[in-house]
C-alpha cells in the first residue's frame, strides 16, 4: 500500500491564512485525548484578502478541512471526531466553515527516519508498514507538529472528487 503526507498546496497564496489564534486554541490541545478543552465550535479571523479562495485543506497553523473532505474521510474513518471551526475575513465579510479533525495518532515511524534536534519535526518521513494496522487516515504520533498521512485509497477519493489545495508527498515505507 502506497501511502501520502496530505498538506495544503503552500504555492496557493490566496489561501486562507488565519490570525490571531493563540488565544483561541492550544496546539497542545489538538489530540485525541485533551480534544475536551477545544470548544464544539470557534470562530477564527483570517487575513483579509477579497481573492481568499477556501480551499478542501488548511494545514497551517493546524489541519483543517472543508465538509466535503470530511465526508470522503467519514467513508473510510466513520468514527471520526471533529471540531466545527469558522473561519471568517471581517473586512469582506467571507465565512467558510471548516472541520478540525481529531485523527488517531499512530506510532508508525521506523528507525530510518530523520528528525531535526529537539525531535519536534521530520526530517525525512519512513513508515514502518507493520506499525500502520490499517488506518486509511491518521496523524503520526510522537511529533510535536501535525503530520497527517493518507493512503492511497483515501488520496484518490480526494482527487476524484475535485478537492483543492492539496499538495500530496508519496512516502518511503518500509516492510
Amino acid at each position: 500500500m502506497k501511502y501520502f503526507l496530505i498538506e495544503e498546496d503552500k504555492k496557493l497564496l490566496e489561501r486562507p491564512y488565519i490570525v490571531d489564534w493563540h488565544d483561541k486554541l492550544d496546539v497542545r490541545d489538538l489530540h485525541l485525548e485533551r480534544a475536551y478543552k477545544i470548544p464544539e465550535r470557534e470562530l477564527l479571523i483570517i487575513r483579509s484578502n477579497q481573492e481568499t479562495l477556501f480551499t478542501d485543506i488548511i494545514s497551517m497553523p493546524f489541519f483543517l478541512i472543508s465538509a466535503k473532505v470530511l465526508k470522503i474521510i467519514k467513508m473510510y474513518e466513520p468514527k471520526i471526531r471533529t471540531k466545527e471551526i469558522v473561519l471568517l475575513d471581517k473586512v469582506y465579510g467571507k465565512a467558510e466553515r471548516y472541520f478540525l479533525p481529531l485523527f488517531d495518532e499512530v506510532d508508525c515511524l521506523d528507525e530510518e527516519s530523520v528528525f531535526n534536534r529537539d525531535h519536534s519535526e521530520i526530517i525525512s518521513i519512513v513508515l514502518n508498514l507493520k506499525k500502520l494496522k490499517g488506518f486509511s487516515i491518521f496523524r503520526i504520533a510522537g511529533v510535536e507538529k501535525q503530520y497527517i498521512v493518507g493512503d492511497l485509497d483515501i488520496v484518490e477519493s480526494m482527487l476524484k472528487r475535485g478537492c483543492t489545495g492539496i499538495q500530496l508527498e508519496e512516502l518511503v515505507c518500509m516492510p
